[in-house]
C-alpha cells in the first residue's frame, strides 16, 4: 500500500486515486501554471504515491 509522505499513513490505491481526482478537480485552470501552486504540489505528491509502489 502507498504511504502518505507527510504522516507515514498507509493508504489504499483506491483512496489515493480518489484523492488525486479530488485535488485535480479543485484546480482553478489558470492560464499559466506555477511551481509554487499548492494544488499542483499536492497532486504531484499524491501521483508519486501510485508511481512509487513496490
Amino acid at each position: 500500500m502507498p504511504e502518505w509522505c507527510y504522516t507515514g499513513t498507509s493508504v489504499s490505491d483506491e483512496k489515493v486515486e480518489q484523492a488525486l481526482t479530488a485535488v485535480k478537480s479543485a484546480c482553478f485552470g489558470c492560464a499559466e501554471h506555477s511551481s509554487d501552486c499548492p494544488l499542483a504540489k499536492a497532486a504531484g505528491d499524491i501521483a508519486r504515491m501510485l508511481e512509487e509502489k513496490p
